[in-house]
């Protein structure tokens, strides 16, 4: 099975080591990209045990580039950003 892209409703192609092409990472703000890189552990593509951190990171940058596209954002990934649940269920 290919890796794809994480962006909500994209199905590019992308290194099992990426959350996104290219062209949805740059419109992840630079601080939220940081947050990524610094959450990511080399190898957790391989071993598929991301950390909190980085799963919350990772919520994070799905959710701004689908605000970014004017996408809905399924409550799921404000769940995993770390929102409150009474915040991701007002979502709904």
């Amino acid at each position: 099975m290919a890796h794809t892209c994480h962006a909500i409703g994209c199905d590019t192609p992308v290194a099992p080591r990426l959350l996104m092409c290219r062209t949805h990472w740059a419109t992840v703000p630079r601080a939220c990209q940081q947050a990524v890189y610094v959450a990511y552990v080399p190898g957790q593509e391989r071993t598929k045990t991301p950390t909190d951190v980085y799963l919350r990171a990772a919520a994070r940058a799905i959710i701004a580039v689908a605000e970014y596209e004017g996408k809905t954002i399924p409550p799921i990934y404000r769940m995993m950003a770390g929102a409150k649940e009474e915040e991701w269920n007002a979502q709904r």
